[in-house]
């Protein structure tokens, strides 16, 4: 099997292998552009010995950020399925960053597929928390995170009521934190960004006043999702607000350009498949 980025006029053949896994709705319509996609993931396709294209995957801008370290549409054809390919696949473009000398690669696993969470947990990826409603608004994603690089990340401000589980994550994942519990309020800077197909909206929370819970109000039927900046001393309160305003806390997506907490504001799905070690999470969030 030959992994390599796939040539321009590849590029056909990388949109009929979504569609025949995935189906022609299962991503947005930009997913099967093929401009789009060359101009928004870095794609890399496996290749049998005939030069037929068995599977692909990719990697993308996490939220909110600009690095290309989250890894994005994981695809194997049917025909080439319970060969390793997957897992071969993601070495690939993990090895791709260590060359780069990332800090973390990152993944957004589905939660109705134990088989993707068993392979990135056999390579040492660690699941930090979910994203409830991200596929169309109804399963919901683990988030995954592995470490690549040594990296303190620093003082986090973070609330107290989440204290005992971020130091369960930061140490699992072999990261040193100064974890601090008071703070200071600041000027309210929020960001929108609104995923149509799924009908989800993410606010990125940068900077939050004394007084913000205004500014996490969404549409009662948008699903919403709030990443909370943990390395700016108004995460604290930015926490208070959003558990007023009705959000649950779902976790962490750590190892990126900022220290992110996830809340979520929505009708949760209620089925999930999950690793042991996810169930631990999902079990440790839901207690607060």
């Amino acid at each position: 099997m030959i992994i390599r980025p796939p040539a321009k006029d590849e590029f056909k053949q990388v949109i009929n292998c979504l569609i025949e896994t995935r189906g022609a709705d299962y991503y947005s319509a930009l997913y099967y552009d093929m401009k789009w996609l060359d101009r928004n993931i870095e794609l890399f396709a496996a290749f049998d010995e005939t030069g037929e294209l068995a599977g692909i995957a990719g990697l993308s801008q996490g939220l909110f950020n600009t690095e290309k370290t989250t890894g994005c549409l994981l695809t194997v054809r049917p025909a080439f399925s319970k060969h390793g390919i997957a897992k071969q696949l993601i070495v690939h473009f993990t090895d791709v960053l260590k060359n780069r000398e990332a800090g973390a690669v990152k993944g957004q696993v589905v939660t109705t597929h134990t088989e993707a969470q068993n392979i990135v947990e056999s390579l040492g990826w660690i699941p930090t928390g979910f994203l409830y409603g991200a596929r169309h608004g109804k399963n919901a994603l683990a988030l995954y995170t592995g470490k690549l690089s040594g990296k303190d990340v620093g003082p986090l401000y973070i609330h107290k009521d989440i204290t005992d589980i971020a130091r369960f994550v930061y140490d699992k994942l072999g990261v040193t934190a100064d974890i601090q519990n008071t703070g200071q309020s600041g000027e309210t800077r929020v960001s929108r960004v609104f995923d149509a197909h799924n009908r989800l909206l993410y606010i990125g929370a940068a900077e939050c006043g004394a007084e913000c819970g205004d500014d996490f109000e969404s549409s009662p039927e948008e699903n919403t999702i709030v990443m909370l900046n943990l390395n700016d001393p108004s995460a604290v309160y930015g926490y208070e607000s959003l558990r007023e305003a009705g959000y649950a806390f779902c976790g962490f997506d750590p190892l990126g350009e900022c220290e992110q907490a996830v809340f979520y504001q929505g009708n949760a799905p209620g089925d999930m498949e999950l690793t042991e070690q996810a169930m631990m999470i999902r079990d440790e969030v839901q207690s607060i």
